[in-house]
């Protein structure tokens, strides 16, 4: 039997609720400040938890592992080692207590390890690691050509918005849509790295569109599709931020837009973005998500056992393996899912 792990972290206070039978007005409401209180102080075995066990099919099998973190405290600069201390503690248990041969890193478990170049470096770790975000990379295009389509946007007029241009996704997808798009914004903290990814771009795609680079989250103004890629744990888009009409695809995971601008803005289209479709024999706990549908990256875990892909694949996209992978995961039948908008599927050509 082949075995993985997903490890995941609670992305805020309220998931305790659907990860442990807790209502979520106690969690949120009567025990939030002594239940992040406790997080910090588990040690070991304590620190995580083996939330799902299930079969991909009839020789392969899989765990989730939530560590119990919140998205902000994984983001904690003063607790970077004890947080990183913590994901590895859950990697080696997958790997010498459940046998698992490939462990995939998802949302801020891959940020706060170097893209998971951390853990695969470690002499201790003789497990596959994966961030999962090659095939996240492969679903966010399709996605945009699926916003582009239903919409009946032209690409190569349309300006586009990349909110963490410099991380694992943003990165790699910025130097893709370069070429395809009308106008491209690049969006992220520090100056240093979006200057470096500006000159990578002028220099190996000499034909690309304008490309411009900001700091400045209200930048977004001026774009008709954003993406969202960052780690940053929390909404950074807000109503006042967007255009008319503009479409969010966020692949954020803690999500960086809020659900309120899709009550205060009916203009505005804000859809889950990077979501897969898994065989519909593939049944599983996952958080608040729709049935059969996880995150890319997770699904990146699963068709990389599948195979027997026991290589690492960490660090920055390979655009290469970005189509390898997406051609292995239609083969058996993973899919882009169907468009939703915080979990709720909606019809994007009537938005």
């Amino acid at each position: 039997m082949k075995k993985f792990a997903f490890i995941v972290h609670l992305r805020e206070i309220k998931d305790v609720a659907y990860t442990l039978p807790i209502p979520h007005f106690i969690v949120t409401k009567i025990l939030r400040r002594p239940i992040l209180w406790l997080f910090w102080r588990l040690r070991g075995r304590w620190g995580f938890m083996v939330r799902s066990r299930f079969r991909v099919d009839s020789k392969t099998e899989g765990y989730i592992l939530v560590i119990w973190l919140t998205g902000n405290q994984m983001m904690s600069t003063g607790q970077n080692s004890l947080v990183k201390k913590r994901i590895l503690e859950a990697v080696l248990y997958a790997q010498n207590k459940l046998n698992c041969e490939v462990i995939g890193l998802g949302a801020l478990t891959a940020s706060v390890t170097s893209a998971g170049q951390w853990i695969a470096n470690r002499g201790e770790v003789t497990a596959s690691i994966t961030h999962g975000d090659s095939y996240a990379m492969a679903l966010t295009l399709e996605g945009i050509g699926k916003i582009v389509e239903k919409k009946k946007m032209k690409l190569s007029k349309s300006t586009v918005a990349i909110v963490g241009a410099t991380g694992i996704i943003g990165e790699a997808l910025s130097r893709i849509l370069a070429l395809r798009v009308g106008k491209l914004i690049l969006i992220a903290r520090r100056t240093n790295k979006l200057m470096a990814l500006k000159e990578t771009i002028d220099r190996y795609s000499k034909n690309h569109s304008g490309v411009n680079i900001s700091t400045n989250i209200k930048t977004v103004k001026e774009a008709d599709i954003i993406v969202t890629a960052t780690s940053w744990p929390e909404a950074l888009i807000k109503d006042e931020h967007l255009k008319q009409g503009a479409v969010v695809y966020e692949v954020s995971q803690p999500r960086n837009v809020s659900q309120s601008i899709i009550k205060n803005r009916t203009d505005v289209l804000v859809i889950d973005g990077a979501y897969a479709r898994v065989p519909e024999n593939i049944k599983f706990w996952w958080m608040s998500l729709p049935p059969h549908t996880t995150f890319g990256c997770m699904a990146e875990t699963m068709i990389q056992t599948m195979v027997n892909g026991h290589i690492n694949h960490v660090g920055k996209i390979d655009i290469d393996f970005v189509k390898k992978i997406r051609q292995i995961g239609n083969q058996y039948g993973f899919k882009h899912a169907e468009l939703t908008s915080f979990n709720q599927r909606i019809n994007i050509e009537n938005a």
